[in-house]
């Protein structure tokens, strides 16, 4: 857990509309990193959200989840945030609560550690009640 964990989810970071829901999430490291060095696992009211059929959208484009360590052009800034749609059959309505457990995991690139020189891993787990917006 770091100083700037508290800012991955703000309170207005959940959405609902008919197809399911977004949420909204910031990085919770100092620099920039492109979307190839991020993963996240997601539940809502913990149920784990399958992952094959959740987009990620970032810089006005989305993407499937699993295209994420494909995608080293695109850049999560510090002050941005990126998007994670999760469709629903039935999705919470705006102003339902929901327990969000959300796990970010950051691999940076340029901090090398151990015989093999893996990337650091940096990952943060926040879990929230939050208020569908």
């Amino acid at each position: 857990m770091g100083p700037l964990d508290k800012y991955i989810l703000r309170e207005d970071a959940l959405s609902s509309n008919a197809q399911g829901l977004g949420l909204r999430f910031q990085s919770h490291w100092y620099r920039a990193l492109p979307l190839s060095c991020m993963d996240f696992n997601l539940k809502v009211n913990g149920i784990p959200v399958d992952e094959e059929k959740v987009e990620v959208e970032i810089n006005g484009k989305r993407f499937p989840k699993q295209k994420m360590l494909e995608l080293k052009d695109e850049w999560l800034f510090i002050l941005d945030q990126a998007t994670v749609h999760i469709p629903m059959q039935n999705p919470p309505k705006k102003g339902d609560i929901c327990s969000i457990e959300f796990k970010l995991d950051l691999y940076i690139p340029y901090i090398l550690i151990g015989p093999d020189q893996h990337p650091l891993l940096a990952g943060t787990l926040v879990t929230k009640n939050l208020l569908c917006q």
